[in-house]
């Protein structure tokens, strides 16, 4: 039965390796931070054994799931505390604003999981 769970142990570290690496390539990159922070790891518990593709990041999340109108909450981003929201232009500057609509989901994980998959992908059930 242990060679049988080694066996089984290598093949979903080859399979999490593999959607690591897919999710490295399709991460969205701004200062490379989120896609260097993508880890996978293999655990057996008895007869289970679990593949993990993850980020530790707080931002990744929201990157991966949308935020304001895009994401969970499907509202707008307003202040709490203040009158406006502020947050840097890329390139310089600083972009001012009463509310903002979020940010657009970017599934860079789901989508590394179906592409290395080769049955279906419940999208309901990965996050």
């Amino acid at each position: 039965m242990a060679a049988v769970q080694q066996v089984v142990e290598a093949i979903v570290g080859d399979i999490t390796t593999a959607v690591a690496t897919e999710a490295r390539r399709r991460c969205p990159v701004d200062t490379g931070a989120l896609r260097a922070s993508i880890r996978s790891q293999v655990t057996a518990h008895g007869s289970e054994v679990r593949g993990e593709v993850y980020s530790d990041l707080d931002h990744a999340a929201y990157v991966h799931q949308g935020t304001g109108i895009y994401g969970p909450r499907n509202r707008p981003i307003q202040p709490r505390r203040a009158k406006v929201l502020a947050w840097p232009r890329p390139g310089g500057g600083t972009v001012f604003a009463r509310q903002s609509r979020g940010q657009r989901p970017q599934p860079w994980l789901l989508e590394a999981l179906e592409a290395v998959a080769t049955g279906r992908v419940d999208r309901r059930v990965v996050y």
